[in-house]
């Protein structure tokens, strides 16, 4: 019997560059799915051209005239909220492989599986790792969008963090995602001298931000986008993204011992062999999120939504991804942690958590 696995899938709009990785990672999961046990999945998936609503006809049609056995969700936190929220009408599972915002775990929905590290918690290793650097750093910089759920719950995270560990907030300036001159952003850093600065925004956001600030002479002791988890970042800033520190959901080289599926090294080679030179994470968090379907649908021993449900809560269990816990009455993902990586040469360098680290955080910026 083949299992339809549907997925809403950005391959245009602003999302497309991530939604063409997630594609990516799910055909992989599928062809290597089906080397192990032949025909047992096949993809389906549509173009949601990055819009919500679009996001939403095509969930329904995957769900009710398509009638997929299996729902992955799109990737962007705004798209995944619209896709839960047809899943949730229609009593269908959906495995939220691409919403990281933490607001779709508050609406008290019964039927999404976050597969990712909640958006609170990106950087909690942060502060942490700076006060370790410099045990005299205390002022924080929060520059964020001024749309959206991404930005608010990540920069939420690290407030609650500088709370904790007595940080001061000394500023937080937001930004329309149409921003191209962030003159007065770099303005009001200046003035406010932050000892952290922490940049969250989409991609194009993030980069030209970046990009302003390395070339603004402004000093700090870290620069933060999330954005530099990416290798992207890296390609659109050249030496420029040197000491940028972002947080990845996945790095190969932070190697995970599974107890399911394949190792790290067997997910990058079966990408790699498809002809991608660069494993980011949204590739590597929707192939993930066929193995951790396939563990559950082992363990229920049926495709039913709730069987996969109930399955999922009561399952502790990890793949080359890391952890997979999520807590039972609302779906959130709990077991695993965010890395926080730095470029340093050209290279990106897991520096946090300590026992999965490359290399140290150099640190002050410049």
């Amino acid at each position: 019997m083949t299992l339809v696995v549907g997925m809403p899938v950005s391959l245009s709009g602003q999302f497309q560059a991530q939604g063409r990785q997630a594609l990516a990672g799910l055909l992989a999961w599928e062809r290597d799915a089906n080397t192990e046990t032949p025909e047992s999945f096949r993809v389906l998936h549509y173009d949601d051209a990055s819009d919500p609503s679009t996001v939403r006809e095509v969930t329904r049609r995957l769900i009710v005239d398509d009638r997929v056995d299996i729902l992955i969700g799109p990737y962007s936190s705004v798209l995944a909220s619209a896709a839960a929220q047809v899943a949730e009408t229609h009593g269908k599972l959906l495995w939220n492989q691409g919403g990281a915002s933490d607001d779709v775990y508050r609406q008290g929905y019964r039927w999404t599986v976050g597969i990712l590290t909640p958006a609170s918690r990106y950087l909690t290793g942060l502060l942490p790792l700076v006060r370790q650097a410099n045990p005299s750093a205390n002022t924080v910089a929060l520059v964020k969008a001024s749309t959206g759920e991404f930005p608010q719950a990540v920069c939420s995270g690290v407030a609650e963090t500088a709370e904790d560990l007595g940080f001061k907030i000394v500023l937080t300036s937001e930004f329309s995602a149409a921003t191209v001159d962030f003159t007065d952003v770099l303005d009001e850093l200046r003035a406010a001298r932050p000892d952290v600065v922490v940049v969250v925004g989409r991609v194009q956001n993030d980069l030209r931000l970046a990009r302003q600030l390395a070339e603004s002479g402004i000093n700090a002791g870290t620069f933060v986008a999330v954005a530099a988890g990416i290798q992207a970042f890296q390609e659109g800033l050249g030496s420029l993204a040197d000491r940028f520190v972002g947080p990845s959901q996945w790095e190969q080289e932070a190697r995970c011992e599974p107890d399911f599926g394949p190792t790290a090294d067997q997910v990058v080679a079966s990408l790699r062999g498809d002809g991608h030179r660069h494993v980011d994470y949204p590739m590597a968090q929707a192939y993930a999120a066929g193995v951790v379907m396939q563990r559950c649908l082992e363990e229920a021993g049926s495709s039913d939504s709730q069987a996969l449900r109930e399955a999922a809560a009561r399952l502790r269990f990890s793949t080359f991804y890391g952890e997979f816990e999520i807590d039972g009455q609302t779906g959130r993902q709990t077991g695993r942690e965010t890395l926080l990586v730095q470029w340093q040469g050209g290279r990106k360098v897991v520096v946090w958590p300590a026992q999965l680290a490359q290399g140290t955080l150099v640190y002050p910026w410049r």
